[in-house]
């Protein structure tokens, strides 16, 4: 391999970003009547995933991964079990249509257009949550005791920053 062909080290983590971005999304995707909100709505190949803002879904794509901590930023929490979504875990309420939950939406005055920096939000006692599904604000998921914050993504997470608007109402 020449000096020309050997990818660079913004060139392999974007690569890796994007994979592991494609793994989630694959793995959070299914049929449309088995799991209302996602899927390809507009027939343009594009997969959507979702977002609770404002106790509203909302439709939404990974358009870059970035590489540091957007300034100003929105934050977003995944919730899990620690071994993935907390959607795909089969004990958990089938009310929570996303794991994915933002502080913000558009037209709110903090509103930074989905430029996201990842908070992992990891469900801890699934009984107390299922008594609580659906999680659909940040205060909902700040509140709960059974639910540990921290800043960062799980290794099966999506990347820590990235740019995902909101893309309308699910």
């Amino acid at each position: 391999m020449t000096e020309r062909e050997k990818p660079t080290r913004r060139q392999v983590l974007r690569t890796g970003a994007a994979i592991g971005v494609a793994g989630v999304g694959l793995s959070l995707t299914g049929s449309t009547a088995a799991n209302p909100g996602k899927g390809d709505e507009n027939g343009e190949g594009k997969e959507f995933g979702r977002v609770y803002a404002n106790d509203e879904l909302w439709r939404t794509n990974v358009v870059k991964v970035l590489d540091d901590r957007p300034d100003p930023e929105d934050k977003i929490y995944f919730l899990h079990d620690g071994s993935g979504p907390i959607v795909a875990n089969d004990d958990a309420s089938e009310d929570q249509l996303s794991p994915f939950v933002s502080e913000s939406a558009p037209g709110d005055r903090d509103w930074n257009g989905g430029q996201w920096t990842h908070f992992s939000a990891e469900v801890t006692d699934i009984e107390a949550f299922n008594d609580d599904a659906p999680l659909r604000t940040d205060g909902e998921i700040l509140d709960k005791d059974y639910i540990a914050v921290s800043l960062g993504r799980p290794s099966f997470g999506p990347p820590n920053y990235f740019i995902c608007p909101l893309n309308g109402r699910a």
